[in-house]
């Protein structure tokens, strides 16, 4: 086997190229070549995320189970791999160079490929039915997304297979599509296009082979594409989707077939709300999940990789760039990468732009009030409440939209020996109307009830009797030692929770600037310095929903972008009235961390 033997840099990267310029299959299966980038990643040699490894390990530990219901087949991987050799780069400055597959596009499309089922009705037919790649601008993502639709029309072994490229906007399904046009039309390529009798026809490729097939570009309204019988969908920019309408549909067509594909490419975004950055979410609690080897995430038709960057990363480390960039030394301009991203020093309002392209972090418009970065990085509660259940709590709740969600969160304060400050643990309630699961533009929230994060409750509207029922659970079981409520929609259950458990138990919180600034700027300061930790993506979109509004004297206030806005803060608001309530009493109530965060 051939493996690196130092960090990779431009020079083993070149010796490579030329291996897999001119190697055959028998050297290429010999050494293994459909894993050489997992070795590499986990022998620390190239750079990578924690994603990227969850995914590597994830493919080698079922190498390694004989029990694994799988096995994986090496041939179509290289089969792939030799195909792309025959086509060149069509643009950019690899233009008219050989189209070597780099290792870490070898590795992804052995994996897509090369998995199969080693019994049952589906005997050696491809266990992945879904493929999901995340990775920054210049990875060189459309140039082998085009070649890969090309293959699966004309060499997968399908009858009639039916491929398709869709994107929000039809010039974006068009630049895939075209890449696909510019390989059949070059003339250097005629004799393997006349091989494969692939023709272009008014706006479809057609393949005139025994076996036939379609290749066409969508991007019409979600309802259009019904009635497909869909081989292979490439999803182009999912970022960009704001709603799953358009997955949903191909997904349903892609039902119909055996060994169908759908294959999600993207960068990173800016739209927390879009169905983009759900899709995103969900693959890396996959990746998480299965790393801890927890059984909730087992998804065995489903692929996904990440390249990006770790929480803590330092973004202007050159090893950083390299690390989120697969095609550092093959595809992207370094030279315009530490350009565009040093400039964010100076120019802070490009980071959204330059950090979503760059380096694939998902980052919010700069006039948001939380940046993402430091908002993922508290999202690592691994540590189930009962750890807390001799510990003393406040209950923050915010009940003002009873008519789409209400939270309560639970919060409590440690003593960190390793920082030596106080760190929040909070371990939120969400509910929601079930009417609301109905509506299109809530996909998100039926993702949530079913991943338990949410609470969906019969009618039309939130019964806040049932919402105070939980409360007088949480107070029975002998830790809560105060409940915080904004005065809005709250005043008839604090005061019944008052008369039961006495006032100086049940708290209004005063909603003005003076009184919300200082626990509103404990918030940020705790996230930003990772002292609050909390496990829900709820939480998560609460506070990247948020905004600051300060007053002439530097007072701030916590809200929405608009009062229109379908963007909700609940959960925020809520803890900061429990942090309000916190301040108000210091340090007295907290004890030293007996465990580690």
């Amino acid at each position: 086997m051939r493996d690196y033997t130092r960090l990779e840099d431009q020079e083993l990267y070149n010796e490579g190229y030329q291996y897999l310029l001119n190697v055959k299959k028998d050297e290429f299966l010999s050494n293994d070549d459909s894993f050489f980038y997992s070795r590499q990643i986990q022998n620390g040699t190239i750079p990578s995320c924690d994603y990227v490894k969850y995914a590597v390990e994830r493919e080698e530990r079922k190498k390694q189970d004989p029990n694994c219901p799988y096995y994986f087949d090496p041939l179509p991987g290289f089969k792939f791999f030799a195909f792309c050799r025959y086509f060149d780069h069509l643009i950019g400055p690899l233009g008219g160079q050989p189209f070597i597959l780099s290792w870490w596009q070898i590795w992804v499309f052995s994996q897509l490929l090369g998995w199969k089922h080693k019994t049952g009705p589906h005997k050696g037919k491809r266990s992945y039915k879904i493929a999901y790649l995340e990775c920054p601008r210049g990875s060189g993502k459309t140039a082998m997304m085009a070649l890969f639709g090309l293959y699966m029309l004309t060499l997968d072994d399908e009858w009639s297979p039916e491929i398709y490229v869709a994107a929000t906007k039809r010039e974006q399904a068009n630049i895939l599509f075209g890449s696909v046009l510019k390989q059949i039309n070059y003339g250097k390529n005629k004799r393997i296009i006349d091989h494969l009798k692939v023709a272009f026809k008014r706006d479809t490729i057609l393949c005139n082979a025994d076996k036939g097939g379609t290749f066409k570009s969508l991007s019409k309204e979600a309802k259009s594409f019904d009635g497909l019988n869909i081989h292979c969908a490439l999803v182009d920019e999912i970022h960009a989707h704001p709603s799953s309408e358009i997955w949903d549909v191909l997904n349903s067509g892609a039902a119909k077939r055996d060994q169908s594909l759908m294959v999600a490419i993207t960068t990173a975004g800016t739209n927390f709300n879009s169905f983009g950055f759900s899709y995103s979410s969900y693959i890396k609690k996959l990746l998480q999940g299965l790393h801890d080897q927890d059984p909730v995430f087992k998804d065995d038709s489903v692929f996904g990789c990440v390249w990006t960057v770790d929480s803590g990363d330092d973004l202007y480390s050159p090893l950083t760039w390299q690390k989120a960039n697969p095609g550092w030394f093959s595809s992207v301009n370094q030279e315009t990468i530490k350009d565009n991203i040093l400039r964010t020093k100076a120019w802070p309002e490009t980071k959204a732009e330059t950090f979503t392209k760059h380096l694939d972090v998902w980052y919010s418009a700069s006039d948001k009030w939380l940046q993402p970065e430091y908002v993922y990085a508290c999202n690592d509660l691994n540590v189930p409440e009962t750890h807390f259940k001799d510990d003393k709590c406040i209950i923050g709740v915010d009940l003002a939209y009873a008519e789409d969600m209400l939270v309560y969160v639970k919060v409590y304060e440690k003593y960190n020996e390793e920082d030596e400050k106080y760190h929040y643990y909070v371990y939120p309630e969400y509910y929601t109307p079930s009417i609301n699961l109905t509506k299109p533009e809530n996909t998100k929230y039926v993702d949530w009830v079913n991943r338990g994060l949410l609470t969906k409750c019969d009618g039309d509207i939130i019964d806040l009797e049932t919402i105070q029922k939980k409360l007088e659970y949480e107070y029975e079981k002998g830790n809560v030692f105060e409940i915080a409520f904004d005065r809005w929609n709250a005043t008839q259950m604090a005061q019944s929770l008052q008369n039961r458990f006495g006032a100086d138990t049940v708290y209004y919180v005063d909603q003005s600037m003076g009184n919300l600034n200082d626990p509103s700027k404990l918030f940020k300061t705790l996230i930003i310095e990772k002292r609050i930790h909390f496990h829900s993506d709820i939480m998560v979109w609460n506070c990247l929903n948020c905004y600051a509004k300060m007053n002439n004297t530097g007072l701030i206030h916590v809200e929405k972008e608009s009062t229109s806005s379908k963007d909700k803060i609940d959960g925020v608001v809520a803890c900061i009235n429990a942090l309000s309530r916190w301040m108000e009493h210091g340090i007295e109530f907290a004890e030293p961390c007996v465990w580690r965060t």
